[in-house]
């Protein structure tokens, strides 16, 4: 003897139906977090770049060069010092 029903219970139209709403928010939600999410990444990197330039360019300005050393425009040094010095605009003559 059977102790279950050969068939087993249908889900009525109601649960069926929120079954197929839910898979479908589901679904959407899912989706836009995928199409969303790169955007989202972009917008934070370009957000800390916009935020730490003005910084670095702050911080870039405010080395002190002393007048008349090294890299002063119209040296030619452009910063370098020594006999190291080669290559292009250097001074060196061949």
């Amino acid at each position: 003897m059977q102790a279950s029903p050969s068939r087993p219970a249908t889900k009525s139209i109601g649960a069926a139906f929120v079954d197929l709403v839910l898979t479908l928010v589901i679904l959407v939600v899912v989706f836009l977090a995928f199409l969303l999410a790169p955007l989202v990444a972009l917008g934070l990197a370009y957000l800390a770049y916009a935020v730490l330039r003005p910084r670095a360019k702050k911080a870039r300005d405010n080395r002190a060069v002393a007048p008349g050393g090294p890299g002063t425009p119209g040296s030619g040094t452009a910063g370098r010092t020594g006999a190291g010095t080669f290559g292009f605009g250097s001074g060196a003559t061949p």
